[in-house]
């Protein structure tokens, strides 16, 4: 049996999105006014070990309109045979309608995995 080496090899194994205030519920993004309040976005990078630029990126789900992305950091990634995990929180508001978006994982410029993202106004969830 071969492994197979083909492609980049770089996954978003695990990831979440989640309001920074327990009380705006586990996950998703709440906005104020138009205004997203603070929000963390987790995930678990699966790479060939190596230091590489990494982002992400609030897209729309329908037309893939950028909404926002967060600012590159150089990450340093722990290999293929383990996952490295990491996590950013967004304090400073960025402009959004609630709706489903996309969080769309880029590390050393390629495309690594997405996820859903739900987009809320504030007071319209639970804890």
């Amino acid at each position: 049996m071969e492994a197979d080496i083909e492609g980049l090899q770089r996954k978003v194994m695990r990831s979440s999105v989640r309001p920074v205030r327990g009380g705006y519920g586990v996950e998703g993004i709440a906005v104020r006014d138009g205004k997203t309040l603070p929000f963390v976005v987790s995930r678990g990078w699966n790479a060939p070990a190596g230091y590489y630029p990494e982002t992400f990126y609030i897209v729309a789900a329908d037309t893939g309109e950028v909404y926002y992305a967060a600012p590159t950091q150089v990450r340093l990634i722990w290999g293929l045979p383990s996952i490295t995990d990491v996590t950013t929180r967004v304090d400073d508001p960025v402009e959004l309608s609630p709706g489903r978006y996309k969080i769309v994982f880029a590390l050393g410029g390629i495309k690594g995995g997405e996820i859903d993202v739900d987009v809320f106004e504030e007071g319209a969830r639970a804890a």
